[in-house]
């Protein structure tokens, strides 16, 4: 599978273009000047990354052009929004969202508690609903690749922090950019996520040298290291690094200060902001179902994510993992995880929103619900087998051992069973 097709570059208004794909328009980043009006263009999580031979990309887009209105079609039934009974407060709210008014916190609130089958049903079709009209059937699909799990830091809920007896391990530069290469050369992808705990062997001068090296790959460079100096992120940035992804855990000051000692929220916050105002393509976000969370907190989470005006959104529940302070912590209910993506979509509309891994550990079929509650992009682990496993951030993490050609195979089933294609989503312009 293309895990992006070209497209036409149709306007260019300074630093945002329009790419055609069969007719639907996104908005792009133009990261370089090299660039017209006419030519054909590889983007990936709103960030135009090269151009493609005219040639070329017709030769693409001809074999692509009957699939793309078949998923197109497709997408478009499974996101129809079914008549059936319900509450008229419910009816209400969601009317609310229709005419793009805004909830309040207790609005928000009440459509969390929805509990009932036919509630739940209405809400996740709501969801996807919006969802395609916002983005067609576009999917972004990111490569991940977790280049080391050593970590400085002791949060409870993390099975890679500090003083965990496990085997640790670090790829060198020139692995980092082999399995790089290889993600891009063999297996096709446009955009990779560098992983790792919050490692201090990698320091300003390897981060740079990694990033300089894997951006000559054409890719979009994405971010994934934790809290670095905002120098750090300032340089990763002028190298080519282009989308960083940061959560902030969550909003409640005391829960974070209880799980993630020696770290301060409203650090990690300015860190986040910082982050954007650099240019960076951000995605952020919350995890779920952490001790003592309310449903308020929930609330809070969405809203302080769309406060923080991400590019995508990421959030994922807590799975305890053996020999942390969480190990015995009881699993969050799926449908919580999907009525906040659901909600996120609800008071975003716009946005991008990932299904994590932990989605799918939480329960295997989770993904595909996750797709049709509202989120509309996606990561697939390229680690190489033998790192796997010992990137061990909780238990019974999915994938881990299928190898890497299977896994692309079955995502490549379930998007295409879904009406999902490999257009770029564009870019929130949110300033």
């Amino acid at each position: 599978m293309c895990y992006a097709i070209p497209g036409k570059l149709v306007e260019i208004n300074e630093k945002i273009g329009i790419v055609d794909y069969f007719g639907e328009k996104k908005k792009v980043l133009i990261d370089f000047t090299d660039v017209s009006v006419g030519d054909y263009v590889y983007a990936q999580g709103g960030v135009l990354l090269n151009k493609i031979s005219p040639k070329e990309a017709e030769e693409i887009l001809t074999t692509w052009q009957d699939l793309f209105f078949e998923l197109k079609s497709i997408d478009e039934k499974l996101s129809h929004v079914k008549k059936a009974r319900q509450s008229k407060s419910l009816l209400a709210l969601l009317q609310k969202v229709n005419l793009d008014k805004a909830l309040t916190r207790k609005e928000l609130l009440s459509l969390l508690k929805v509990n009932d089958h036919n509630g739940l049903k209405l809400l996740f079709e709501m969801a996807n609903n919006i969802r395609q009209k916002e983005h067609g059937n576009a999917c972004c699909v990111h490569g991940i690749i977790e280049f080391s799990n050593v970590c400085e830091n002791q949060c409870f809920y993390c099975g890679i922090r500090k003083g965990r007896r496990m085997p640790r391990y670090r790829m060198d530069l020139d692995e980092i950019s082999k399995v790089a290469g290889d993600a891009v050369n063999r297996l096709g992808f446009k955009a990779l996520v560098l992983q790792s705990g919050e490692d201090p062997w990698y320091d300003q001068k390897k981060l740079v040298t990694i990033v300089r090296e894997i951006r000559k790959l054409g890719v979009l460079v994405f971010l994934s290291i934790g809290e670095r100096s905002k120098d750090t992120y300032r340089r990763l940035f002028e190298e080519g690094a282009r989308a960083v992804l940061l959560r902030f855990e969550t909003s409640n000051e005391g829960i974070f200060n209880r799980l993630r000692p020696q770290r301060s929220l409203a650090k990690r916050v300015e860190l986040i902001r910082y982050i954007r105002e650099l240019g960076y393509v951000l995605a952020t976000g919350f995890l779920l179902g952490l001790p003592e969370e309310t449903e308020q907190d929930i609330i809070n989470n969405i809203l302080l994510t769309k406060e923080l005006k991400p590019h995508m959104y990421s959030l994922g529940p807590l799975i305890p993992s053996r020999q942390t302070p969480l190990e015995n912590h009881t699993f969050i209910n799926k449908d919580i995880l999907l009525k906040v993506i659901a909600l996120s979509r609800f008071i975003d509309k716009d946005s991008n929103i990932l299904v994590t891994t932990a989605l799918e550990t939480l329960d295997k079929g989770t993904k595909r619900q996750a797709l049709l509650s509202g989120a509309n992009s996606l990561m697939i682990n390229v680690t190489p087998s033998q790192y796997r496993n010992l990137y061990h951030i909780y238990d019974n993490r999915a994938g881990v051992r299928e190898p890497i050609q299977e896994t692309i195979a079955a995502t490549i089933e379930l998007l295409y069973s879904l009406g999902r294609a490999p257009t770029d989503l564009g870019i929130k312009t949110v300033q």
